[in-house]
């Protein structure tokens, strides 16, 4: 089996590649950037035109668990590369903050964002991230395959961590 560079793969030069990428790591981070740009616009899309549900939150948190597992590019670097994806999570978690809190504001009614505040908003983008690479990243005791399975961990362990102005305001 031959394996294809990067290069070779976009159809384009070395020279090219790493007139903008310095190194692999560079190249690596700018790609998951980039599907994670379109994975959180999709499921905010999603999220904004679904039904009514039992609890928004805990319905939110699995729809992007599940997604993002079917994500062929985000999710195989989960599975293959997990301490680059840590290094790379560390080096630019500012940024995921950002592109989440943005999502958040596609996805909540009109006017919801504002009545609980910037703070509240950052603060659930935060929580978010870290419970999701908690769900895709660590082993557990319990499975959390199915959708059923990543409802029960997030009623019992995200709902309970949400920011104390989310659990006062109900988001739907």
């Amino acid at each position: 089996m031959v394996r294809l560079t990067p290069a070779r793969r976009a159809g384009v030069s070395r020279t090219t590649i790493y007139r903008r990428f310095s190194n692999k790591d560079e190249l690596i981070a700018a790609v998951i950037e980039r599907e994670n740009v379109v994975l959180f616009a999709e499921i905010a899309d999603e999220l904004k035109h679904a039904g009514p549900q039992s609890n928004y939150y805990v319905e939110a948190f699995t729809h992007a668990i599940l997604k993002f597992r079917r994500h062929r590019v985000l999710n195989r670097m989960m599975t293959d590369e997990p301490a680059l994806v840590i290094e790379l999570a560390g080096q630019h978690y500012g940024a995921a903050i950002i592109r989440m809190a943005e999502a958040l504001r596609v996805i909540f009614p009109a006017g919801f964002a504002e009545r609980i505040g910037e703070q509240a908003v950052n603060e659930l983008a935060d929580t978010i991230l870290r419970y999701a690479a908690m769900v895709l990243l660590l082993p557990s005791a319990q499975p959390l395959e199915s959708a059923d399975e990543i409802r029960a961990f997030a009623t019992q362990h995200f709902l309970p961590s949400l920011p104390a102005a989310l659990r006062a305001v109900p988001a739907g």
